[in-house]
């Protein structure tokens, strides 16, 4: 599995570490288990931790206006955190959640994490490659994921459909920013 991991790892952006750097990252890295519909990042809480998805999907989203707006999606292979928690030690405002199915994450410290970046220059090269390809990422789904609802459901169907299993029609919803209901009507305007 450990080799698929680092597989997935090397496709998230255009910087491709070694092997050492790879393991150094993993074995760096705890284990552990998340039941399904389980906050891993929770509002208002200051969590500095790394993620990095082994198994299952998580979906990043934040509340406005009271409505919950899904603005991504973590796959296997993506490494994810707070920003303001990770970079200012300030409360999060992003939440990330576990989906329809349980998930394996593996979890790093802050700590943990700034001295691998002051131990291994590639290390460092390989972070902030990956993440200037998340920015590109939030640029590019802004530019494909756009239009009618319509198009945006078609762009996901596309684009990401295995998203599309792994979590409730009123996720899917907030993410192309639509009722429950328009995603029902919608799904029953496509012809498979």
């Amino acid at each position: 599995m450990n080799e698929d991991l680092k597989s997935l790892l090397r496709e998230e952006c255009n910087f491709k570490p070694s092997d050492e750097v790879l393991d150094m990252f993993l074995n760096s890295m705890t284990e552990e288990c998340v039941k399904p519909a389980s906050r891993i990042i929770d509002y208002g809480r200051v969590n500095s931790d790394v993620y990095c998805l082994k198994k299952g999907i998580v979906r990043l989203f934040h509340v406005e206006d009271s409505k919950e707006k899904t603005f991504g999606f973590a796959l296997p292979g993506t490494v994810f955190l707070s920003p303001l928690s990770f970079y200012l030690n300030a409360p999060a405002f992003i939440m990330a959640e576990t989906c329809k199915c349980p998930v394996t994450l593996l979890r790093m410290d802050r700590q943990t994490f700034n001295s691998l970046v002051d131990r291994s220059g590639e290390f460092a090269r390989w972070m902030l490659s990956l993440a200037t390809a998340q920015i590109c990422i939030c640029e590019r789904k802004l530019s494909i994921i756009n239009g009618s609802a319509m198009e945006r459901y078609k762009a996901v169907l596309e684009n990401r459909p295995e998203i599309l299993e792994s979590v409730t029609n009123r996720v899917l919803a907030s993410y192309l920013d639509i009722t429950p209901q328009h995603l029902c009507r919608l799904k029953k305007q496509i012809v498979y």
